[in-house]
């Protein structure tokens, strides 16, 4: 009896054992992902929150961001998920195209020569601060990016990059988080652009490891760039200006939908494939290619991974622009002095 006793005792064990590994252990374990995944959001907000504060603010020249780089585990039953931090500097083979470089052409200066691999933006006026002559800045442009390979809640990849926290799940299912200062509006008749171009940089590094790891962020320039136009050979009204925001990314998904929400509640109506100068439009043109970047309307979008989608927003008219320019420098782990 005491033998069958012990063998129904443990009959009971392990099937309530059975129902705790597979019933409990999984909702356990998805909250704790489900916390990893927003601690790691907070992280990047927080990160994008303290280089705007630098170059806009003069906040001080370094601050140090905490990422928590796995989450709680069960413990005995199921271990921690591990992510990763994974810092891409600047990178363009080639580089652009300008004077006396093989295959540059008036019309595509600024291009990058190669754009299937390289991360860059490129900002444009037709009328420089204080009503100076053409003004164009380009530049290749680091990424921060943490992946988290969750087992159980939905698997996440966090991007900084181009002054804005992408959020992505793969494919077409991402979406820009927490957005640059870009802004367009039509305002009794007057546009105005507001945007950013911030050049990140930094030597490549990756950390896989338990607990924390700090990023510092260190302010190296800062400069407000504004333009309210000028009268081109008298031919059309003052404070009228033309300006491209253009760049290349790996997360076309996320910027197309987001410039698109921005460019729907600007005022400027539908995009025009052929505007007329004077008069305030917009379209999705590259330059010095004049190939299409973003369909109008786009009810569907693809997402070469791995790979640089180049997306680019030409602004015609324009009567005020504000660009906001600014470089900073990522160090992952030590180096915050």
């Amino acid at each position: 009896m005491a033998v069958i006793g012990t063998l129904l005792a443990l009959l009971v064990f392990f099937a309530l054992f059975g129902i705790f590994l597979t019933q409990y252990v999984p909702l356990w374990m998805t909250d704790n992902e489900a916390q990893f995944t927003a601690q790691a959001g907070t992280s990047f907000a927080q990160l994008k929150s303290f280089v705007d504060s630098q170059y806009l603010l003069g906040g001080p020249s370094v601050y140090g961001t905490s990422f928590t780089l796995s989450s709680q585990g069960v413990p005995l039953i199921a271990q921690p998920t591990q992510g990763s931090l994974v810092f891409t500097p600047t990178a363009c083979p080639g580089g652009f195209y300008a004077h006396g470089i093989k295959g540059a052409k008036v019309s595509n200066y600024g291009q990058p020569v190669n754009s299937t691999f390289c991360d860059f933006e490129n900002i444009t006026l037709s009328s420089g601060p204080g009503g100076s002559g053409y003004f164009s800045d380009h530049a290749a442009t680091g990424i921060l990016q943490m992946t988290l390979p969750n087992r159980y809640y939905s698997g996440q990849t966090y991007y900084f990059e181009d002054d804005a926290v992408i959020q992505s799940q793969g494919g077409a299912y991402e979406l820009v988080a927490i957005a640059p200062p870009f802004n367009v509006t039509t305002v009794a008749g007057n546009t105005s652009l507001t945007t950013s171009f911030l050049q990140v940089t930094g030597n490549a590094s990756t950390i896989v490891a338990q607990g924390t790891q700090q990023v510092f962020s260190h302010l190296k320039f800062s400069q407000t760039l504004q333009s309210v136009g000028r009268i081109v050979n008298g031919a059309v009204a003052p404070h009228s200006l033309n300006a491209t925001f253009e760049i290349g990314t790996p997360n076309p998904c996320a910027w197309q939908n987001f410039l698109e929400s921005m460019m729907n509640t600007s005022g400027l109506g539908r995009p025009n494939l052929h505007p007329t100068y004077g008069t305030p439009s917009y379209n999705w043109t590259i330059p010095g290619t004049a190939n299409v970047s973003v369909p109008a309307p786009s009810p569907f979008c693809s997402s070469a991974a791995g790979f640089t989608t180049i997306i680019a927003l030409n602004l015609n008219s324009v009567n005020f622009a504000t660009v906001f320019y600014a470089g900073v420098q990522l160090t992952l782990g030590l180096g915050g002095t």
